[in-house]
């Protein structure tokens, strides 16, 4: 009995116990009221009211204590929060992404047109990120999705894990800038610029991926997307690992093959403009890169590896048209979720609680008013 009390009611049948004690009051309660004296009025004789019986409504009196106590037992109900029992599902779509991004120095080559104007590689990729993730034109947007930033150029990094805040993800993504560029400007020469640690970056993007992973599979509340994980990786250039002594670097490749082995997959984007760059000069004039041609290779593998694709970016339009295919091949269910509905329930309560108690006001201020 108290098992199927706890199912149906929650938090649990606690405030039921009130329903038997307010059945015991009610005889006491009626039984006090009769026994106490009440105003009365003096007259000359009542022999003429002799033959008078009682009135349907001093018959029927009973009604009032009978409203008053179905009210009080409909509040002791809704406050036991009763469940309806009513079920619905959610099967909204969701996957988890975490977006690649170089950040190396030929990212500043400004051979990209974006919107009719002529803008860095790296300016062309964030913006068209931020349309892909909050949805324009024709990308939906990822609404419900876990996405994630990680960066790379040196050394690799993560500013943004997996989050369902995209606002706050499009805000780290504009501040994410060149090593020794400042708001699109370069204030400095940064070694860090000159490498381009890609197996690194697939490393930590896999295992920011894993654990979101784990944590969906034992159901972290809000993890749920990541039962299906995908990564964006996006470069113009080939693998170039800073040297580190006694430390062999990590092979995109062979990183792929791990992101393989737990399901992740990784589309791959060569970036490199067909416009032609513009010449810099001054004190911090760097070279322009274009496309290394072994770079396509490379990533071509990598995105085989894990069943992903690999795409080729020109121009503004070009990188559209790839996160829109992206955005159509990875759509996928969550899964469904079950939901109790315990607010109608006690929502009903209330209200019929509060119709009897109204009830019960204005019948005792009408027809069943005593006078005096």
């Amino acid at each position: 009995m108290m098992e199927w009390l706890r199912t149906w009611f929650a938090p649990g049948p606690i405030f039921l116990w009130a329903c038997p004690a307010l059945l015991l009051l009610i005889p006491i309660v009626w039984l006090r009221s009769r026994s106490t004296k009440r105003p009365r009025v003096m007259y000359s004789s009542a022999m003429l009211t002799l033959g008078i019986g009682n009135s349907w409504v001093i018959r029927t009196r009973w009604i009032l204590p009978l409203l008053r106590s179905l009210a009080i037992i409909a509040f002791i109900i809704a406050l036991a929060r009763p469940q309806s029992g009513g079920e619905y599902r959610d099967s909204s779509e969701g996957i988890a992404i975490q977006m690649v991004l170089d950040k190396s120095g030929s990212m500043a080559t400004d051979d990209f047109m974006v919107n009719g104007h002529q803008v860095r590689r790296i300016d062309a990729v964030k913006k068209v990120f931020e349309d892909f993730v909050l949805g324009k034109g024709k990308l939906q947007g990822r609404e419900g999705d876990l996405v994630g930033l990680t960066t790379f150029a040196m050394l690799a990094d993560t500013p943004c894990p997996l989050t369902l805040d995209h606002g706050g993800l499009i805000d780290l993504a504009r501040q994410t800038d060149i090593p020794g560029w400042v708001d699109g400007r370069q204030v400095r020469q940064s070694q860090e610029a000159g490498y381009t640690a890609l197996g690194d970056a697939i490393a930590l993007a896999t295992d920011v991926l894993r654990r979101a992973g784990e944590q969906a599979q034992i159901g972290v509340p809000g993890a749920e997307a990541a039962k299906s994980r995908v990564m964006i990786l996006l470069t113009d250039g080939a693998d170039n690992p800073p040297p580190i002594p006694n430390s062999e670097p990590i092979k995109p490749v062979e990183a792929a093959k791990v992101a393989a082995t737990l399901g992740i997959k990784i589309y791959t984007i060569g970036a490199a403009g067909d416009v032609p760059s513009s010449q810099q000069r001054g004190l911090f004039a760097m070279a322009r890169m274009g496309f290394d041609p072994g770079a396509e290779v490379l990533l071509k593998e990598v995105a085989a590896t894990t069943g992903g694709k690999y795409f080729r970016a020109t121009d503004g339009n070009s990188l559209t048209k790839i996160y829109d295919e992206i955005d159509r091949l990875e759509r996928r269910k969550t899964g469904e979720r079950e939901f109790h509905d315990n607010v109608a329930a006690s929502r009903t309560a209330m209200l019929a609680g509060l119709g009897l108690l109204f009830g019960e006001l204005m019948l005792a201020n009408t027809r069943y008013r005593r006078i005096p």
